[in-house]
């Protein structure tokens, strides 16, 4: 149900003695499949929670640029970007909390998916507002890429 469990899955017997698990020991030359410990589980987790939540942001950036480069007058067509764009930051920030990462992070990204609701449905502001969410990602993408400062 977690990324925690799946990485804990591929650690376990279950998967171990698999054929997949087997052919995986077959190939190390002490003869052992994947063995972690607790905290190995968790830091492994920790590290694909993160690369879930930068691809995430990276979408979303994507989808934000495409909106903002949209004219005054074609927000009909600017709204299901964003929409779209929302939905992966909140995916982002779903993903770190799920785990206590990056509380600064978090908040950047909560704070993202507020703008790119307000630009959803701004008829004079959508552009700056959308710039501004773009900046908060920017922000929340550097904080987990190089930490707090």
């Amino acid at each position: 149900e977690t990324i925690e469990g799946a990485v804990a899955f591929y650690n376990g017997q279950a998967f171990n003695n698999s054929p997949s698990g087997k052919f995986l020991a077959s190939t190390d030359p002490n003869g052992v499949g994947i063995r972690l410990d607790a905290t190995q589980v968790v830091a492994v987790a920790a590290f694909l929670r993160v690369i879930n939540a930068l691809e995430n942001i990276r979408q979303s950036h994507e989808l934000l640029t495409q909106s903002e480069a949209l004219g005054f007058f074609e927000g009909t067509r600017a709204k299901p970007l964003l929409m779209r764009a929302a939905n992966e930051t909140r995916d982002a920030t779903a993903v770190l909390a799920g785990a206590g990462l990056h509380p600064q992070a978090v908040a950047l990204l909560d704070a993202s998916r507020k703008l790119i609701d307000r630009a959803a449905d701004s008829f004079f502001s959508r552009r700056s507002l959308t710039r501004e969410a773009i900046q908060a990602l920017e922000r929340a993408r550097a904080e987990l890429i190089e930490g707090p400062k």
